[in-house]
């Protein structure tokens, strides 16, 4: 809840209890690492959550997030669903790139090295940063490795270009996830992190490309929502 007093007014925000994606990850949270299909459904809520950021229907100016990562993903009270948050280093109405004056856009293992070589920015940062999150989600390493050390896209990236995903998914998911999936979501990531941002797809085909690629795990991960919505139900009853 957030007070203005010389407005006389308040915003009101949804509580998610749930913590953030980096907690359930990386073991800053009390609850196990997130399932598969729990991933594939929080990375497919963030590409929608981006490419409606993006979308300049409606009349409505296109934004540019600038701070995407794992830290800045909140899910609910299941695990399941997932809530972009932290649009402080939000641009609006910038449809191309910009040369901003403001400070630098990114997290550490998130910031688009164009970005970095530039200062310009634009909606395909966004596209890199989220890019570098569907690694983290596939490997359950995190973006920023220690310091002086590389960072997570520029450690992995060049095997997984070469040689796919074999034996860097997360090993706390054993056998419970989809090979084909993950080297489906990791050949979007390779493609999320080109180089050189015109090269990188758009987040509305991003969206669908997971939507379509993951389509399973989704549809799992929904069911077994369901499921836990119907047992509290007969709880009650």
């Amino acid at each position: 809840l957030l007070l203005r007093a010389e407005e006389g007014g308040a915003l009101v925000l949804e509580y998610v209890a749930g913590g953030t994606l980096a907690d359930r990850l990386h073991g800053g949270a009390t609850a196990p690492p997130p399932s598969w299909p729990q991933r594939m459904r929080i990375v497919h809520d963030v590409a929608c959550a981006l490419e409606h950021l993006h979308d300049a229907s409606a009349g409505a100016p296109p934004v540019v997030h600038g701070d995407v990562s794992a830290s800045n993903v909140l899910l609910d009270a299941r695990g399941l669903g997932a809530r972009l948050c932290d649009l402080g280093s939000a641009c609006e109405g910038f449809s191309a790139a910009v040369a901003p004056t403001r400070a630098a856009v990114g997290s550490p293992g998130y910031a688009d090295p164009f970005f970095l070589r530039t200062g310009i920015v634009s909606k395909k940062s966004d596209v890199y940063s989220f890019g570098v999150l569907l690694l983290e989600a596939v490997t359950g390493m995190p973006a920023a490795g220690a310091p002086g050390s590389e960072n997570l896209a520029a450690r992995i990236l060049p095997r997984v270009r070469a040689q796919g995903v074999a034996g860097l998914v997360d090993g706390r998911l054993g056998e419970g996830y989809d090979n084909e999936e993950a080297g489906d979501v990791a050949r979007i990531a390779v493609e999320c992190l080109a180089a050189q941002p015109g090269l990188r797809p758009a987040m509305g085909q991003v969206r669908a490309a997971i939507a379509e690629k993951a389509a399973r795990s989704i549809a799992k991960a929904d069911l077994g929502d369901h499921h836990i919505q119907l047992s509290k139900l007969l709880e009650l009853t």
